[in-house]
């Protein structure tokens, strides 16, 4: 049987999917598993033996994929997606599983339940029941290379990373928060986040014990700065579940979004924000009451007390 797994959605949600990858190769031993997702899964996948699909999501690689997927008998889609029900449809896989939340859901030939307040995990596996699987692998895993903190003057486990950056405004707690908490943090910090994030960084703390390495680092050196660190606190963003597939525990601190979506940490812990129009939605792209009142909660103090847990 070959099973296609399809998730085009950020880094973080196909970090999610790496459990579906797992349970399928636990039950289906001869299957043979592909996956569909944006190209840097070329780079976030290496070390799974499957086949790796990047898709750009253009109009014309719309087309092209469609050929590239037909030999499947069966596919499993986190992605909600218009596209995605279309090209799905198109290639005509005799078997497609997807959320009844989907766009175009009657495109697919099995529908599963989409709800909140369940971890994003579940909710995936969840997809996998109409092919009468029973056992289930609910942790994610990534494989980072061992050899990477050396190049940046980093000791094994001697460092936390914090990720103060998100691709939605909305869900970045306040650089005077960041910059408040580091100055409260007795040990060696690492700051991280994308070349986009650049311009945002030059607000952050200046000092000995942190060491900022924005933009300057390749996915695979991230993951293995991640893999070095004793904790990861972020936002609702990738680095949290990065660091959760490395054995690596990690601490949200949610702004404009919440654990009842379901991307908290499965390891360590977060803080659910205390502004009472929080949350917004899973991605929000507009403060619904203009205050933005939620970015400044919860307090650098309530981020520390929790730190101090792990630390």
């Amino acid at each position: 049987m070959k099973i296609l797994i399809w998730q085009t959605a950020y880094l973080g949600d196909v970090i999610l999917t790496t459990p579906l990858i797992r349970t399928l190769k636990e039950n289906f031993l001869n299957a043979e598993i592909g996956f569909v997702g944006r190209p840097f899964i070329t780079e976030l996948l290496k070390g799974y033996d499957i086949e790796l699909i990047p898709f750009n999501r253009g109009f014309k690689e719309s087309f092209e994929i469609i050929k590239k997927i037909k030999k499947y008998d069966v596919v499993i889609s986190p992605h909600r997606s218009l596209r995605t029900a279309l090209i799905l449809y198109f290639a005509r896989i005799k078997r497609r599983i997807g959320f009844d939340k989907s766009e175009l859901p009657f495109l697919y030939t099995d529908l599963v339940e989409h709800r909140w307040n369940l971890h994003e995990v579940d909710r995936n596996l969840n997809l996998l029941k109409p092919l009468g699987i029973k056992k289930f692998v609910r942790e994610t895993k990534l494989f980072a290379d061992s050899d990477v903190i050396e190049k940046f003057g980093l000791k094994d486990k001697d460092y936390i990373v914090i990720s103060p950056f998100s691709n939605f405004p909305l869900k970045e707690w306040s650089l005077e928060n960041w910059n408040e908490l580091i100055k409260r943090l007795d040990t060696q910090i690492v700051i991280t986040g994308t070349k986009a994030d650049l311009k945002k960084a030059e607000g952050l703390i200046k000092n000995k014990k942190v060491i900022n390495l924005v933009g300057k680092t390749s996915l695979r050196e991230l993951m293995g700065v991640i893999k070095g660190a004793r904790l990861v606190v972020a936002n609702d963003s990738s680095p949290v579940h990065i660091a959760n597939a490395l054995g690596v525990p990690a601490i949200t601190v949610y702004t404009a979004t919440s654990s009842k979506y379901g991307f908290y940490p499965l390891i360590g812990s977060y803080l659910d924000n205390p502004a009472p129009c929080s949350p917004c939605s899973p991605n929000p792209k507009k403060c619904k009451t203009g205050t933005k009142e939620c970015l400044r909660l919860p307090t650098p103090e309530d981020v520390l007390s929790l730190i101090k847990n792990f630390l």
